[in-house]
């Protein structure tokens, strides 16, 4: 088993040990929790919420309430409900 040490300011360090057998480079982010037994437990984050969004298509234009809504309607297999008022 490796120790590691907490720092004044809070901060662990991770041996090289670790940090190889997972695979961390500068960086990378851990995911915190506490098991039932007490014990602290990190995993490595697979997937960074900003990676999601990063590849994602360019926005060519945009939608006006009432389009969305006549979209929405017509998806949906009714009439615009609007119409009847």
């Amino acid at each position: 088993m490796i120790t590691v040490t907490l720092t004044s300011k809070g901060q662990l360090t991770l041996p090289r040990p670790l940090r190889d057998a997972l695979g961390l480079a500068p960086g990378a982010r851990l995911q915190a929790s506490i098991d039932r037994q007490g014990r602290l437990v990190l995993v490595p984050s697979k997937v960074e919420p900003e990676d999601l969004l990063r590849h994602r298509p360019k926005v060519n234009r945009c939608l006006s309430l009432e389009q969305m809504e006549e979209a929405i309607a017509d998806a949906a297999g009714r009439p615009d409900e609007r119409e009847d008022a």
